[in-house]
């Protein structure tokens, strides 16, 4: 009976742990998020990123060097023609049926980054992690969804970008 009690409180232990565990798809991201520099002074960097987010369109909206964050944004329309489409065709559908309602699409979005610079541990180098997100407004001005920008495509594209931007701003022997 022992041995029986014992390992019924082991299945507890386990989920616990799982609960408190960050779901695989957080570490795939950190992996695409992060990348580290070496040589480079943290004001360096944001600097850099601060450059890199310019030109890609984002205007810094915040920064705190003594802390390693910048936050930038920029406004784009969402607007897909399937996704309108659909929407009206439900609509009338809906009409057709007796059923009065809008049609309700993504209109606008609003795409945040974070960039944070901090120390990497033992040496000289320092670690960014950048974040994107996007929040998004639907034809009703209401915000319809947020959602965490997953492609790895968009982060290797960042990151070469301010890599340049690094590069360029390093000082010339």
């Amino acid at each position: 009976m022992l041995l029986g009690a014992l390992a019924a409180c082991e299945e507890p232990n386990k989920v616990a742990l799982r609960l408190g565990a960050p779901p695989e798809s957080a570490v795939k991201m950190r992996e695409f998020e992060m990348r580290r520099f070496e040589g480079v002074g943290a004001e360096a960097l944001l600097v850099a990123g601060a450059a890199t987010l310019q030109d890609l369109g984002f205007t810094v909206t915040e920064t705190e060097p003594d802390v390693g964050v910048l936050v930038a944004s920029k406004q784009r329309d969402a607007k897909e023609i399937g996704q309108v489409a659909l929407a009206w065709a439900l609509t009338l559908a809906a009409a057709v049926g007796g059923v009065a309602s809008n049609p309700v699409y993504d209109e606008k979005q609003s795409i945040h980054v974070t960039l944070v610079v901090s120390p990497a541990a033992g040496g000289t180098a320092e670690d960014v992690r950048v974040s994107f997100d996007r929040y998004i407004t639907n034809n009703l001005g209401q915000l319809w969804r947020t959602e965490l920008v997953d492609d790895p495509k968009i982060y290797s594209e960042f990151y070469d970008r301010m890599s340049q931007s690094v590069h360029l701003g390093a000082p010339r022997s």
